[in-house]
C-alpha cells in the first residue's frame, strides 16, 4: 500500500507533466489562434466563452483590464447541435464574438456550476488538488467534445483567472438587453447596458465620487448607519471616493443571508475598490439604472462584518 507521501509525489508529477504538455502545445498554436494571442499579449479586447448550462451563461473577459462579465441568458428551446446552441446563446445575449468558444459542464444546471466555480476560484490557493481536478475536468471535456477550447487557450485562461478575485466578476441578466432588437439600429434604448469589457463610465464620471445607498437587511439595528459613518470617514481622509446619499432598512424589513453590491454605472474598478474596502469579496451584481438614485447599492446581509 502506497504511503500518502508517495501518492502526493505521483499527483505532483502528473500535474507537472500535464502543465509541460499544455505549455508546449501553447507555443505550437499561439501563432494560429487570435484568442491565444490576445491572452498572451494582454490585449484590450473582449474574449467570449459560452457556458452551455440551463439557463445559459456567457463569460466576457478582457485580458487588459482583467475584468469578467458573466451574463445569464434564459432560453425556452435549446438547439440540439452544440455549435448552434452556443451561437444561439450569444445572440440572446446580444454578443457577436469573433470566435465561437463553448464549454458544457457535467452539471447543466447554472447555479451549481457557478457556486462550484466560485469555490474553486477562491480556494485553489489553499487546496492545490482543486487545480488538478480542474485540469482533469478540462481533459475529460475535451475528450467528450464538451468544449472546443484548445489546450493553449485553456492554459492561458487558467493562468489569467488564477490571478482574479470574485470582485473582478460582474453578474448580470441578458433580459436587460431585450429591448435592443425593438429599437432602431441607430439608437439603443436608454436602459440598455452594453457588454462591458472595461470600465463603462465616461471619463467625466470618474472625477466624481460614487453615489452610494446602504440598505440594512441583516436584522442588526444600526448596521447601515455604522457602515455609512465608516465610508464617510474614508472619504474625508481621501482614502475612498464615495458619497453616501442614503441609508435605511431594506424595503419591507426583508432580511438577506448574504451581503452584496449592485452596480448601476459600470465603473468597475471603483466598485471593486469599494467592495474590497468594506470586506465584501463576492461577485458584483450589475443592473440597469431604472429608478435608482445612486451609482451603487450596498445590501448588508446577516454575514456582514463591520470593517474596523
Amino acid at each position: 500500500m502506497e504511503s500518502p507521501h508517495k501518492k502526493r509525489q505521483l499527483i505532483g508529477k502528473f500535474l507537472l507533466i500535464c502543465l509541460l504538455a499544455l505549455t508546449g502545445w501553447s507555443f505550437v498554436v499561439q501563432i494560429k489562434s487570435p484568442t491565444v494571442s490576445a491572452l498572451a499579449d494582454k490585449q484590450d479586447t473582449a474574449l467570449y466563452i459560452a457556458i452551455l448550462t440551463q439557463p445559459g451563461m456567457t463569460f466576457s473577459y478582457n485580458p487588459h483590464s482583467r475584468k469578467v462579465i458573466l451574463t445569464t441568458v434564459k432560453r425556452k428551446k435549446l438547439p440540439k447541435n452544440t455549435q448552434e446552441n452556443a451561437r444561439d446563446l450569444f445572440e440572446k445575449a446580444n454578443i457577436q464574438p469573433k470566435s465561437l468558444r463553448y464549454y458544457i459542464p457535467k452539471s447543466i444546471k447554472r447555479d451549481p456550476f457557478w457556486e462550484q466555480f466560485k469555490y474553486g476560484l477562491s480556494a485553489w490557493h489553499y487546496n492545490p488538488v482543486l487545480a488538478g481536478s480542474f485540469i482533469w475536468e478540462y481533459l475529460t471535456a475535451l475528450h467528450d467534445k464538451r468544449t472546443n477550447l484548445s489546450p493553449a487557450e485553456f492554459l492561458l485562461y487558467s493562468m489569467a483567472f488564477a490571478r482574479l478575485e470574485l470582485t473582478d466578476f460582474t453578474v448580470r441578466n441578458a433580459e436587460e438587453n431585450k429591448k435592443k432588437k425593438k429599437s432602431s439600429s441607430k439608437q439603443a434604448p436608454k436602459d440598455y447596458i452594453p457588454e462591458p469589457v472595461a470600465d463603462l463610465a465616461p471619463l467625466a464620471l470618474e472625477d466624481r465620487p460614487l453615489l452610494v445607498e446602504v440598505l440594512n437587511a441583516s436584522g442588526k439595528k444600526g448596521a447601515a448607519a455604522d457602515l455609512t459613518q465608516y465610508l464617510r470617514n474614508k472619504h474625508q481622509k481621501g482614502l475612498l471616493s464615495v458619497d453616501v446619499l442614503n441609508y435605511e432598512n431594506f424595503p419591507g424589513g426583508e432580511q438577506k443571508d448574504k451581503s452584496y453590491i449592485v452596480d448601476y454605472t459600470g465603473r468597475l474598478s471603483q466598485v471593486k475598490q469599494l467592495s474590497t474596502t468594506i470586506g465584501l469579496n463576492n461577485e458584483i451584481v450589475a443592473e440597469k439604472q431604472g429608478n435608482a438614485i445612486c451609482d451603487v447599492r450596498i445590501v448588508i446581509g446577516k454575514d456582514f462584518r463591520q470593517p474596523i
